[in-house]
This record gives structure tokens, C-alpha cells and sequence, in this order.
């Protein structure tokens, strides 16, 4: 599509929920505009960006486009995993959901076979228990209990990751095994632990169908993708996802291990200060949907940072491709005013085949600790080079590093691999 004909879709978008739902009709009126006052993308920026607090309070009823329940045919409830604050209850129509998956999964030349026509691949979800829609946390429900009805079995895992206990480890390999799945779709921290589990009690995971992995949820660092690629094997397609329970895929990591936006059924601006970014500047993602019927959402400001590159991806694919930085919530804010993403100190980090997992925290002062568990090849030479690179980074704020065997998750059952108790609480 030309920029023209996209904005025109935008154009509409903004009419479709100015007429069909109450909050977006208010939000407008507040701000003394209406659809035909927004004729190009300058204009469009006159609009304030909508946010989870804006749906959390409205919905369903204010944000449910006129004619809609959430008993209406092909209506998919979520509820978020509150990694930012309060979890969101959410909905979105099951063909738009997989119309957003479709365009974005097309990047991935190795994802290929896996969309037979007709065919259905049987799922494992391998994820905090807050981002799921049944029971896994205490590990007593069965199998049957957490497959959902689109047939995806959702594994048990403890909330707080690493207090997993032995016993509920074995079932959820039993279970990979018993069910036999196309595809594993897991949060990439938590399947890095799962595989050094599996290592540990000599087990493999595997399936007589061709496994595919999505990875989604948190930040995938490179040390949990060196774990996993050093346990599965390089044969295994990996696709890393861009995505919000809410809006369903938002892009996705190419063949050449590139991400991608999927600009196709969304618009995206990338937003610093209130002005759209350069190539090559970190910005905030907003989102405005195009063509969604049940929950329009306009200028949506997911909270979460990248950075668009520009360049043409030797893929082949024509989606933007970015490099994803984080959560603003995670941002490391230093004393000279620079921030530091969370995807900036993964790079520092590196793959580290001397450590399991890192975990980056900023205290209330600006000081900074990185806590990480060795594992059998770590060497004293290895933390003090880490040590250094960090400093230099993180100057002029202090960051120590302390070896460890536990590291707790968030509140949210999630681990985060960078965190900010100043950017937390000053969202």
C-alpha cells in the first residue's frame, strides 16, 4: 500500500471509533476534535495517545464497538500478565488475531511448513503462569485441565521460576512428550531453564512432528537463546515474537534473525518527546489498529521501546525491521540524564556461555547490581570483564556484580532481565 492509502485507513480506523465507542468518542470531545479534523499525519499527532489505563477503566462497555458483546460470535477474551502494573482484560476477534499472526509469521522462511492448508499444529505453552487462560502454577491440574480450546496445552510451571520443584519439571517434559507438538511457544527465560533441567536428569525434548519454537513474553536475552540452541539443536526454527496479549502480533523475527513490524495491520509510530523518531533513534511504540471491528484503538501507547533501522533486510521481507530495546518501566536512568535500554545491557551481557541468568537492577539511588547465577565454566576473569564493561556503560552510576544461585521473578510471574525501581515508579 502507498502512505496514502495506508493513512486513509487510518482516516477511517478514526472514524469507525469515533462513531462506535464511547470512550474514544470522549477522548476526542475532550480534546475539541473530531474525524474530519485529522487529514494528514500532522494532525494525526494532535491526537493524545490512548493507553492500557484508558481501556483497563472502560472496559468492556466503552471500548466495545457498538453492536459487540463479549458473547458475540468469534469474540477471544485475554487478560494480560500485569507486567506493568494492574492486569488488562482485554478481547479481539479470532480472525483478526490470526490475520495479525499470518502477516507476521510470513517473515520467517522457516515457519513455512508449518502452515499447512487445512492443517491446525498442535501448540505447548512453556510461559509464566499470568500469561495464561487456565491453572498451571501449583502443578496439580491435568492435562486435560490446561488444554484451552483451541487445543494449546498450557505446561505447569511454578510462579516463581526457579523454586519450580523437581517433580513438577518431569511432568511438563512427560507432558511434551505425551502430547507431541508442532510447535513449543514459551517465554525464552523460562524454556532456557526448562532445558537445563532437562539436561541435568539426562532427558530431551522432543516430537516425532517438526518442532518450531515462538519465543514471546519477555526480553529474549542471549543467554537464554545460546541455552537453547546449544540443547535443541541449530535444525530448530526459532522465531522471537513482538507482541501484546491485547493486539495479538505485532511483528516478528525473520530468518536472518532480524524483527520485523507488521505495518500491514497496524500503523506504528515510533514517539520520543512527541515527535516521531529518526532512523536509528529509540522511540516508543504507538499503535492505531487498522480494520478491527471489536476494540479500535488509536494511537496506543504500548510502553514498550525500539529502535527502526531503515536498512533492507536481506529476508525479503518489506516489513520494517527494528531492534527492540524494552519496557520505559525498565529503563536504566543514569545521572547525567542518559537512559540505558534493557536491549543495551543484553548486548553488554552478550551470550555469556559462563553464566544460566542475569538479572540487571537499578535501586531507588541509581545504583545498579547485576545478580547472576554461575554455572560449572564460569572463571573470575569472566565477571571482572563483565564487571568493566558495565562500568563504563553505566557511569557515572555505581553497578557491582554478585554471584548467586536464586534470583526471584517479578510480581507478575514473569523474569525480567533489567529492571528500574526509578523508572517503575515514576511511570
Amino acid at each position: 500500500m502507498t502512505d496514502a492509502t495506508v493513512f486513509e485507513a487510518v482516516r477511517e480506523e478514526i472514524a469507525y471509533a469515533y462513531d462506535s465507542t464511547v470512550f474514544f468518542r470522549e477522548h476526542m470531545d475532550a480534546n475539541g476534535l473530531r474525524p474530519e479534523d485529522i487529514r494528514d499525519a500532522e494532525d494525526f499527532r494532535r491526537i493524545p495517545p490512548t493507553s492500557k489505563p484508558h481501556y483497563r477503566r472502560n472496559f468492556p462497555a466503552g471500548v466495545l464497538a457498538k453492536g459487540y458483546t463479549l458473547n458475540s460470535p468469534n469474540v477471544m477474551r485475554f487478560q494480560s500478565s500485569g507486567t506493568s502494573g494492574d492486569r488488562l482484560n482485554s478481547a479481539i476477534l479470532s480472525f483478526d488475531l490470526a490475520r495479525r499472526q499470518a502477516t507476521a509469521i510470513k517473515v520467517n522462511r522457516r515457519f513455512d511448513t508449518l502452515w499447512r492448508p487445512g492443517s491446525r499444529p498442535r501448540i505447548c505453552r512453556f510461559a509464566p503462569p499470568n500469561c495464561s487462560d487456565v491453572e498451571c502454577a501449583t502443578g496439580f491440574s491435568t492435562l486435560q485441565d490446561r488444554t484451552l480450546p483451541d487445543g494449546t496445552l498450557v505446561l505447569t510451571v511454578a510462579h516463581d521460576l526457579l523454586a519450580t520443584p523437581e517433580w513438577q519439571i518431569v511432568k511438563a517434559l512427560d507432558e511434551i512428550e505425551i502430547y507431541q507438538p508442532d510447535m513449543l511457544v514459551v517465554d525464552p527465560t523460562h524454556f532456557a531453564f526448562l532445558t537445563r533441567w532437562a539436561r541435568r536428569l539426562g532427558r530431551r525434548i522432543t516430537s516425532p512432528r517438526t518442532l518450531h519454537m515462538v519465543c514471546g513474553y519477555t526480553l529474549m536475552t542471549r543467554v537464554a537463546r545460546r541455552q537453547i540452541e546449544e540443547f535443541m539443536g541449530a535444525d530448530l526454527p526459532i522465531g522471537d515474537m513482538i507482541g501484546m496479549s491485547e493486539l495479538g502480533y505485532l511483528g516478528f523475527e525473520c530468518h536472518h534473525g532480524n524483527r520485523h513490524v507488521n505495518d500491514r495491520d497496524f500503523y506504528m509510530e515510533f514517539v520520543r518527546d512527541g515527535k516521531p523518531v529518526e532512523e536509528g533513534g529509540t522511540g516508543e511504540l504507538y499503535v492505531t489498529t487498522l480494520d478491527d471491528g471489536l476494540i479500535p484503538r488509536i494511537r496506543y501507547a504500548t510502553g514498550d521501546h525500539f529502535t527502526p533501522l531503515g536498512s533492507t533486510c536481506d529476508c525479503g521481507s518489506d516489513l520494517p525491521a527494528v531492534r527492540i530495546e524494552g519496557r520505559a518501566t525498565h529503563m536504566v536512568r543514569l545521572r547525567d540524564g542518559r537512559v540505558v535500554t534493557p536491549g543495551a545491557v543484553d548486548a553488554l551481557v552478550g551470550d555469556a556461555p559462563w553464566l544460566d541468568l542475569y538479572k540487571l537492577e537499578q535501586d531507588r539511588s541509581g545504583d545498579c547490581v547485576l545478580r547472576y547465577v554461575p554455572n560449572d565454566g564460569a572463571r573470575d576473569e569472566d565477571a571482572a570483564a563483565l564487571a568493566l564493561r558495565l562500568a563504563e556503560a553505566l557511569a557515572p552510576n555505581d553497578v557491582h556484580l554478585e554471584a548467586v544461585d536464586y534470583i526471584a521473578c517479578e510480581r507478575s510471574g514473569k523474569f525480567q532481565p533489567c529492571v528500574s525501581h526509578i523508572s517503575a515508579e515514576g511511570a
